[in-house]
């Protein structure tokens, strides 16, 4: 059926171009001339060949006469020169008028296709009227029009001819395949099987077996790429394997090395504080002895404020020391961080005023959190505290809590030049300062920081610092606790 379809629709499209054919012959001659008719049979003759009937004929409709020019199919000669038995003739033309076929075409050279079963014979055909006159003795109008016709039943013939070749080609075609795939199929199925299995291997770190290469086609080619990479994987893998025994081996030396360098700050910052304890105590003893010799008094005023210096940067490593050691352990809580500021606030107001420093904190809700109360609270008089010391002459601190991704980050920023991108990333380390020549007058040891740091990390919080509108942010975050 499907041949057939595409057959009858090829078919429409070639009576369309023989009709265009014809019609643009008897636009171009005149059908006067002598030689017309015979010319127009020499064409009628060569459509013929293609299995294509034609009728040409005179339509009177008001006198309602017809006048067959000529006919294939009925008769074989050329009318009216002989007298043919024209009934079966006469009979189709009479159906394609009653059906209305010829009224459809209003215009000469216009032209119709369709499909007919005049007398049980099915068939493709088209109309076009060639010239339209008027006779001169009745005044009726006179049409002429050829039919091209095609019967069906040799298209379905063709159609049902064509099918059966491609069947037979097909059969023809699958059995050679066949044959081919099963000839072929153990030289190729072969070896990809084996470079299959081989590749599974290397793929969970076998290298026992190796693919067999027997030709020098693309399937050997790949082959010998998968024997390469295997051999070079596990040369890369055995190299591996002794570059991470050395790591193995230089961790374990830096993880002792780390451990004694803690244990040994940790028992020197415990051993310094009873000796100065007793300098501080005695330097204040010695102030008041001394009080109206201002010379000693203002040398032991200084023993005592470095004494104090030395005192708090013991106490910080102290305080470094066993967070990082693990001897130090979380006291969870909920509280409210709101408060925790405001309460951090108190403490230090006194070095805000002193530092005249304009501050402000903003929040939007009061964000309930868990943690270890006091240790959140060092971790924001820290940050607090390194604001107002590296605030520039502008002297603006600026503490934001908000939630972002169901966690609540609290930010300070203090307006300061800003900090190079090489420090960014190094401030959190002990003993780190970006600028080490205030390093002799500041307060600061380098060690507020990484205790900011050790206790974001027991708590398995975030923090971070960045650069931000010509000042510095520092911030961290903490999980919200919900009931």
């Amino acid at each position: 059926m499907g041949f057939e379809r595409l057959y009858i629709r090829a078919k429409h499209n070639e009576l369309i171009e023989y009709g265009e054919e014809i019609n643009g012959y008897f636009a171009e001659i005149d059908i006067s001339t002598p030689d017309f008719r015979d010319n127009l049979i020499n064409a009628f003759d060569k459509i013929e060949r293609n299995n294509i009937e034609i009728i040409w004929f005179v339509y009177d409709e008001t006198g309602m006469q017809v006048d067959i020019g000529y006919s294939t199919k009925i008769t074989g000669q050329y009318l009216p020169n002989d007298t043919p038995d024209i009934k079966a003739l006469e009979d189709y033309i009479g159906v394609l008028i009653t059906n209305g076929e010829l009224a459809d075409i209003t215009k000469v050279y216009g032209y119709k296709t369709d499909e007919t079963n005049v007398g049980g014979f099915p068939s493709i055909n088209l109309i076009t009227m060639v010239y339209e006159n008027t006779d001169s003795t009745n005044g009726n109008i006179v049409r002429s029009y050829i039919v091209l016709n095609s019967p069906k039943e040799y298209i379905s013939i063709v159609a049902n001819t064509a099918e059966r070749f491609v069947m037979y080609v097909s059969i023809i075609t699958l059995l050679i395949a066949v044959i081919a795939v099963i000839i072929i199929s153990d030289k190729i199925t072969k070896p990809i099987v084996n470079i299959n299995k081989v590749a599974n291997k290397i793929s969970n770190l076998d290298f026992s077996e190796t693919c067999e290469v027997s030709g020098n086609d693309e399937i050997g080619d790949l082959g010998n790429s998968i024997n390469e990479m295997s051999r070079k994987l596990q040369d890369s893998i055995d190299y591996l394997k002794q570059r991470a025994i050395m790591l193995r081996n230089d961790l374990e030396k830096q993880e002792s090395s780390n451990k004694t360098k803690k244990e040994f700050i940790a028992s020197v910052s415990h051993d310094f504080k009873t000796p100065l304890s007793l300098i501080t105590a005695y330097s204040e003893l010695l102030v008041e002895k001394y009080k109206d010799d201002e010379d000693t008094k203002s040398q032991l005023m200084i023993i005592s404020e470095q004494a104090m210096k030395m005192n708090l940067m013991v106490n910080q490593l102290l305080t470094l020391s066993q967070l990082e050691s693990g001897t130090a352990k979380i006291d969870d809580s909920i509280f409210c961080l709101n408060e925790a500021v405001e309460s951090v606030l108190k403490d230090i107001r006194i070095m805000i005023e002193q530092a005249e420093i304009k501050l402000t904190f903003k929040y939007q809700d009061d964000y309930i959190v868990k943690g270890d109360y006091n240790k959140i609270t060092h971790v924001i008089t820290n940050l607090l505290e390194n604001a107002i010391k590296y605030c520039d002459e502008k002297k603006i601190v600026n503490i934001n809590i908000k939630e972002i991704d169901n966690k609540i980050r609290t930010s300070i920023y203090n307006t300061h030049p800003g900090i190079s991108e090489q420090a960014l990333p190094n401030l959190f380390n002990s003993f780190y300062k970006e600028d080490k020549s205030r390093g002799g007058n500041s307060k600061s040891y380098g060690l507020g920081l990484s205790i900011v740091k050790a206790i974001m990390e027991m708590h398995n919080g975030n923090y971070g610092v960045y650069n931000s509108n010509a000042g510095v942010v520092f911030w961290f975050e903490l999980e919200k606790h919900s009931d």
